[in-house]
């Protein structure tokens, strides 16, 4: 069959010269200048075109080269693809240093590029379309007495057109069923914290198994329960076991969570530290927790109003090379839609988008995302508070997406925790409330509110002893030791 496509005679598609082919130079110019100006853009191109994008030869080298600098983690400027495309010999050819150098300086374009991308592609499928469609001419005026053979060829030509728009991620089950027995083997005789990001509380981890590559993991709480404090506990204790986080605050500034994490991992009180009067016998437990903090592999993101495009693009370059990545997103009502996609009537929908966003993201990056989520306020007006999956706040679409959900409950005052159906007073009820994967449970832990940590409680231990008992058990986990416990 490639036969009878290599023997097509020439004559047959010399008019393709004569006609001009789908293109727009001025749209992949202002995509080259997107992704010289604006790091989403250029994460997000790099990922949905080739350089067979681009009609343009000189285009093509410039796309290249930015693709190279990305790739190499490299910074990327109109000095930098300069001496890229010179080092490769193709500078002049890309049409100079002073065409790159205008490239650079359209500032602009960072506001159309997702829809020139797309005029790009398209233009790119109907210049295969228009080329095959003259292959099959060609084929049909030459074709031989065996018109089965022109046929297949014909087929192929189309196909690998459509073939070449659509991503392969379909396998037949064979395939599927050899992969999970390699991974299975090659899981037997690894420990469980090697099989998942762990969130260093032994009974959750236990149900979950550990929070795996893909997963959209939601944490819901009403206000003031302490769903970024247990959030930030998760991310140190993950952190501890080798995981590297990546944690995008919408609501709290980097100096904010960096207090916080003091807190809890130095039990010197968050008052303490945000007025600055620390007794001389908290200054060594401040030192060693932060010298321990600063050597976990955290990275802390505080832009507000941030899209779930915004953190995907920040989060492949957080996370590039990275074994074992996690990213925290605080919290999911406070993303920003894409200004192409807000709805200012529909909010629910909106929040159902970016909801499906994150989902697309854990699939994409392969790493676990746990987004933390408001609660309705309806949940208030119930005879017994404990939250359920409906409560999630604005959207069901949260609910259905999320492959795991915890809520997190405890009574507010001493009145509410005297009922028989709320927890007692001081008692965070962790509800792992679905699991796609696994069971469901009820967790109980301690919060211990001065220090913004949770503690899981132990059987057999009164609360004061169940805190000093598991915070000796995650000291051992953090490279140091709590001082005068």
């Amino acid at each position: 069959m490639s036969e009878i496509v290599d023997e097509i005679n020439p004559t047959r598609l010399n008019a393709l010269e004569k006609v001009a082919m789908p293109q727009d130079p001025e749209a992949e110019m202002s995509v080259l200048s997107a992704m010289m100006n604006d790091e989403e853009a250029r994460a997000e191109c790099l990922i949905r075109l080739t350089e067979e994008d681009f009609y343009t030869p000189s285009n093509r080298c410039i796309f290249n080269a930015i693709s190279f600098l990305f790739n190499h983690n490299n910074a990327v400027d109109p000095l930098s693809v300069s001496d890229t495309l010179k080092s490769k010999g193709e500078l002049e050819k890309a049409g100079g240093p002073e065409r790159i150098a205008e490239l650079g300086g359209d500032p602009l374009a960072r506001v159309g590029w997702q829809y020139h991308a797309e005029m790009l592609h398209r233009d790119k499928t109907l210049r295969k379309m228009i080329s095959a469609s003259a292959q099959i001419s060609a084929l049909a005026y030459d074709a031989p007495e065996d018109t089965k053979e022109v046929v297949d060829a014909a087929q192929k030509l189309i196909f690998d057109v459509t073939n070449s728009d659509v991503s392969e991620s379909e396998q037949p089950i064979s395939a599927v069923m050899n992969n999970l027995y390699q991974e299975l083997s090659d899981n037997a005789n690894k420990s469980k914290v090697e099989l998942g990001v762990q969130t260093g509380f032994p009974s959750v981890d236990a149900v979950l198994l550990g929070l795996r590559p893909g997963q959209m993991v939601v944490v819901g709480a009403r206000p003031g329960v302490g769903k970024t404090s247990f959030a930030l506990n998760l991310a140190v204790q993950a952190a501890a076991t080798g995981a590297n986080v990546a944690f995008f605050s919408l609501e709290m500034s980097k100096m904010e969570i960096a207090q916080r994490l003091l807190a809890s991992s130095s039990r010197v009180s968050l008052t303490s530290i945000r007025s600055a009067k620390i007794a001389p016998d908290d200054w060594p437990r401040l030192a060693a927790a932060s010298a321990a903090i600063s050597n976990l592999d955290i990275m802390i993101d505080d832009t507000p109003g941030i899209t779930v495009t915004e953190i995907r693009a920040k989060a492949r370059r957080m996370l590039h090379n990275k074994p074992k990545g996690i990213i925290v997103i605080d919290y999911l009502q406070l993303l920003s839609p894409p200004a192409n996609q807000r709805r200012a009537d529909n909010r629910a929908t909106e929040v159902s988008e970016m909801s499906r966003g994150i989902k697309i993201m854990a699939k994409d990056l392969k790493v676990p995302v746990i987004a933390l989520s408001q609660l309705n306020r309806t949940l208030e007006n119930r005879t017994g508070k404990r939250p359920q999956l409906s409560d999630l706040r604005e959207s069901g679409a949260i609910e259905q997406d999320a492959d795991i959900v915890i809520l997190l409950d405890r009574s507010m005052n001493e009145d509410e925790a005297s009922r028989n159906d709320r927890p007692d007073m001081g008692i965070t009820n962790l509800i792992i409330a679905k699991n796609r994967s696994g069971s469901l449970a009820d967790i109980s832990l301690t919060f211990v509110g001065s220090s913004t940590k949770f503690v899981e409680v132990i059987e057999g231990y009164d609360d004061a002893d169940a805190l000093t008992a598991r915070e000796n058990s995650c000291a051992r986990q953090l490279p140091y030791k709590y001082e005068n416990q």
